[in-house]
């Protein structure tokens, strides 16, 4: 009778230590302290990234296709795109310049998610970025402008597999891309107009 009434407690104490140690090993979710991502948002980045490189010319032509119609300004950032009628199929996708510019544009953001987890190689990165576009024309605020234009084109590509907890990776990780991106643009910026005036 004492063995049949300790079996119970004894099955309600394994499980209660398993849901004990199952909490405690659970992986810690620290933001990083450069980054601001947790390793789970890293992990979901990494996974959705995946699926949007895996079509990287079909879904970057999605990033720059909503670029081009949001801010049709900035159009004249890019050679070529004065020749492309948006309104004509297969215009764009078939301008040689801008599906180069699409390839290297995807290829960075690969690369960035490469490193996503060596914050001080990614800051890196992204500055000289941000540097590298002062010579094209970029303002520091259109760096702003490419949130919204990634969330929109992710929504297309991802449709309702798009979850609030997606966003929140992407628009932290965005957050902290645009930081660096403007710093590099804006030292860029302001090296050349302190070198124009020396002149």
């Amino acid at each position: 009778m004492g063995a049949l009434l300790t079996k119970p407690f004894t099955f309600a104490g394994r499980l209660l230590w398993k849901i004990l140690f199952a909490w405690w090993m659970r992986p810690i979710e620290t933001p990083d302290g450069v980054t601001g991502l947790t390793p789970t948002q890293i992990r979901l980045l990494r996974e959705s990234w995946k699926v949007v490189f895996s079509k990287k010319r079909e879904n970057g032509l999605v990033i720059f296709k909503i670029l081009f119609i949001d801010y049709p300004a900035t159009r004249k950032l890019f050679s070529d795109m004065d020749k492309v009628d948006m309104d004509v199929p297969g215009q764009l996708e078939n301008n040689m310049c801008m599906r180069a510019h699409i390839t290297r544009f995807m290829h960075s953001f690969d690369t960035y998610m490469d490193s996503l987890d060596e914050p001080e190689d990614l800051t890196q990165l992204l500055y000289d970025t941000g540097k590298n576009h002062a010579r094209h024309g970029v303002q520091p605020e259109y760096f702003d402008l490419l949130e919204g234009i990634l969330i929109k084109a992710l929504r297309v590509v991802f449709g309702n597999r798009f979850t609030p907890q997606l966003e929140d990776a992407w628009k932290t990780a965005y957050d902290y891309f645009r930081i660096n991106l403007k710093e590099g643009l804006e030292d860029e910026i302001h090296d050349r107009d302190k070198a124009d005036t020396k002149v």
